[in-house]
């Protein structure tokens, strides 16, 4: 009997030998190996390397062709392999280049030439991807793809029935083939047989429904016929057919954020972030559409519970502190940003550092961003972000030279940063160099792919250069791109209705709907473009649809009530009014625009009764004193109107419209002390009220005549300097006379002759000017003008007379 020990060392042998036999047979694999050839190397390569495509490990895979094209890189199997997965990953870059290689190599290759022709023909290069089909056609006749191919190009240069009759070759031989089925789909759709695409389309995947491609042009062709409900099922079908493709769930979702279906597109959305767990956007999408459908609070708890899952994550922590400063909760922000800060990874905590400088600068603490940048770039002295903020901070001091440098060093290191090239602008901007602005932000938006903000800076800048037709432009190739930005679209409405382009304005308002604006902005720019069109049933159409899903106010309101009146529908505007103040007795606008009904109708005590109750309502706004006020003028009323007035002044004594309507009545009344002192008052409550400032210095003009006057009166009219109308003109131009510079009195008085020469006061402050600056001849010519013109009951004759008795 074996004692314990005895069966230990056999035991320990046995595995010995074991150990020996297995490197012994490593030993010789890696004998022959070395022994093997490079040619057997590179077909055991290549044959492993198909093998593991077959199985869909792209990445094993490309390991393997790379291996065999390190030892011959001219391995033509190997380059179209890696054209297969580069295709297979989307990376159409990539696979040109592998493509190119091959057929340069064998010439003979048939299916390389059909797949070149494909990328040049998506590239709309139609005659090279003719070419590319004809090749293949020489090398084999009856090749479909090449055939198909050839049908789609012809299809693409206007040959529609050589393609037609190409692809109905094909589909003969193969019924479901996604090229051939396409051009066919095309030409039926071109001719607006939608529905005739539609049973192409649905017998051609009955047979095949793998093809994504004819999947989607089927969702399409649903969309088109407006099937809402089919094209949700074709989704799905789709979705259902390849639910690890992520690209379809995101076409599905944003189909459905339009619909503003918000579960179901967070559905797909949360769908992706499964499928793709380290997709941060993905992640953010599903971020934003929480907070539109939810609100905030139900974001930030998304969010959070994105952090808690993938603590050591710091770009989520950095997604959560982005969300944090753009709800204006700096101090969270700050939270989340100091702790990163602070980690090892110094790519993190100098990013944190950014950020936490942009709070700063946000929050006006200067010094210390300034302090905080010059930290960053102690440690990485070409950080962009940090060189980037530095020069907003230099832009902002009116350092533009330094900005300018820093600047230049960032595009140096880094062509392509669109943010500097942005802040470079502003700087030529502020110092007059406009051309060089302009063309730092067309770099720019070409840089960013016409990103939204950029092209947004870049048509304001051409807005601010009256290059209107060049903003358009800008927004609009930026929206090809960015067709749900919002604030773009507002900003092209504005254009647009702007020039009275009223279709054009109308086709933004659609966009806005299609961007998911429930808000009444669409509504509101659509019924402005049918205001402009004249089409007054439009407008009611739209407003009142926006009414009813939520009550309008403003200028909205008003636009439906104008339409109702001029489209002669009173009574509708009437009853939806009086439904309103029923519901809200104290609304304001609706009881002034009832007043204007009542007057449409004809209804003069139902007018005045309607304003006297919003006076009573609303004591403080001027708006119902204001319509009443020039209704009482324009019968003769004046001692009510006084009364109202005073009324009103007695129930608001601070309300401006009030004081200037009193100042009115004063002067009707001749008591020019009296307007003098309320304007006096005026114009240091509303010193960039350009009616007060007008009236203020036109008073104190014929009524004060001491140096502090006419200096305070010089002071007020340059405020009006840039206003074009020719009696601000005027004002400016005599407050520059009665100050002894007669050049620039000349100057401003002459542009006011222009503007209104029949005028006999403007024509006499001319004279004045002129007699004053030695150019006798047109001031006799002015002074004369406005005897002439003033006849017997002219204010002025006796100082124009005066004036000429001079001459």
């Amino acid at each position: 009997m074996m004692t314990a020990m005895t069966a230990k060392k056999q035991q320990a042998g046995r595995n010995r030998r074991s150990r020996i036999s297995q490197l012994l047979a490593v030993s010789a694999l890696a004998l022959v190996a070395a022994c093997a050839s490079p040619e057997e190397k590179v077909a055991r390569y290549s044959s492993e390397a198909a093998e593991f495509l077959e199985e869909g490990d792209l990445n094993k895979a490309y390991i393997q062709y790379q291996n065999a094209l390190k030892i011959d890189e001219e391995h033509v199997p190997s380059l179209l392999g890696l054209a297969e997965i580069a295709e297979e990953r989307q990376d159409f870059q990539s696979m040109f280049g592998l493509l190119q290689r091959a057929v340069r190599l064998d010439a003979t290759l048939v299916d390389p030439h059909v797949k070149l022709g494909k990328l040049y023909l998506i590239g709309s290069d139609e005659t090279t991807a003719l070419e590319e089909a004809e090749k293949a056609l020489e090398l084999d006749p009856d090749n479909i793809g090449a055939r198909s191919l050839k049908a789609g190009v012809l299809l693409k240069i206007g040959d529609s029935a050589g393609a037609l009759e190409l692809a109905d070759e094909v589909i003969a031989e193969d019924p479901a083939n996604p090229e051939a089925v396409t051009v066919r789909v095309t030409e039926y759709a071109s001719n607006g047989g939608w529905e005739k695409a539609l049973d192409e389309l649905n017998r051609a995947l009955e047979i095949n429904p793998q093809v994504a491609m004819l999947q989607l042009l089927r969702i399409h062709a649903l969309k088109t016929l407006d099937r809402g409900e089919d094209m949700r099922n074709a989704y799905a079908e789709l979705i259902e057919l390849f639910p690890d493709q992520p690209a379809y769930r995101r076409v599905y979702a944003n189909e459905l954020l339009k619909e503003n279906d918000y579960a179901a597109a967070r559905e797909q959305l949360e769908a992706i972030v499964d499928l793709e767990p380290a997709n941060l956007s993905a992640k953010l999408d599903v971020i934003r559409l929480a907070n539109a459908a939810k609100g905030a609070d139900a974001a930030e708890a998304k969010l959070r519970a994105y952090v808690d899952a993938e603590p050591d994550n710091a770009d989520l922590k950095f997604a959560l502190a982005d969300f944090y400063t753009e709800s204006e909760q700096s101090e969270k922000a700050r939270e989340i940003l100091d702790r990163l800060a602070e980690s090892d990874d110094l790519d993190v905590a100098l990013k944190a550092k950014n950020k936490i400088a942009s709070i700063l600068f946000g929050n006006g603490e200067r010094e210390q961003a300034a302090a905080l940048i010059d930290d960053v770039l102690e440690a990485d002295e070409y950080n962009t972000d940090a060189l980037l903020r530095r020069a907003a901070l230099q832009i902002e001091d009116e350092e533009y030279d330094q900005a300018i440098n820093n600047l230049r060093a960032i595009l140096n290191n880094s062509p392509e940063t669109y943010k500097a090239m942005v802040l470079m602008a502003a700087a030529f901007e502020r110092q007059d160099n406009f051309s060089f602005a302009q063309a730092e932000l067309a770099k720019a938006f070409e840089a960013s792919n016409k990103d939204a903000e950029v092209a947004r800076q870049f048509a304001r800048f051409l807005l601010r250069r009256k290059n209107t037709e060049r903003a358009e432009e800008v927004l609009e190739d930026s929206l090809s791109v960015n067709p749900r930005n919002v604030e773009n679209l507002r900003l092209l409405a504005s254009i647009r209705l702007a020039k009275q382009d009223w279709r054009g304005a109308e086709e933004v308002g659609d966009m806005l709907t299609r961007a998911g604006q429930d808000n009444g902005l669409a509504s509101t720019v659509k019924s402005a473009a049918y205001v402009g069109l004249q089409d007054y049933d439009s407008v009611i159409e739209t407003l009142s649809a926006q009414n009813a899903d939520a009550p309008l106010t403003g200028a909205s309101l008003n636009a439906l009530i104008d339409a109702y009146i001029r489209e002669d529908r009173v009574g509708e505007a009437e009853e939806l009014l009086t439904r309103m103040l029923d519901a809200d007795p104290e609304h304001y606008g609706a009881r002034l625009l009832l007043a204007r009904v009542y007057l449409a109708k004809g209804e003069k005590e139902n007018y005045e009764s309607a304003l006297l109750r919003a006076t009573e309502t609303h004591p403080e706004r001027a708006a119902a004193y204001d319509y009443l006020y020039r209704h009482y003028l324009s019968e003769n009323r004046r001692d009510e109107a006084g009364q109202l007035i005073e009324r009103g002044m007695r129930a608001a004594p601070e309300n401006t419209a009030l004081k200037i309507f009193k100042a009115d009545i004063l002067l009707n009344e001749g008591d020019r002390e009296g307007a003098f002192a309320l304007y006096s008052e005026l114009i240091e409550e509303r010193p960039n009220d350009r009616i007060i400032a007008n009236n203020f210095v036109s008073l104190s003009s014929d009524l004060r005549q001491d140096e502090a006057s006419i200096a305070r009166a010089l002071e007020v009219a340059k405020t009006m300097e840039s206003v074009e109308n020719p009696y601000y003109r005027d004002t400016v131009g005599w407050a520059y006379y009665r100050a002894g510079d007669y050049e620039k009195a000349v100057e401003y008085l002459s542009q006011a002759v222009e503007g209104a020469g029949d005028n006999p006061e403007i024509r006499y402050h001319l004279g004045a000017a002129q007699l004053a600056s030695g150019d006798d001849a047109a001031a006799r010519e002015n002074l004369e003008r406005a005897l002439s013109l003033g006849g017997d009951d002219f204010t002025f004759a006796e100082e124009t007379q005066a004036l000429l008795s001079q001459l």
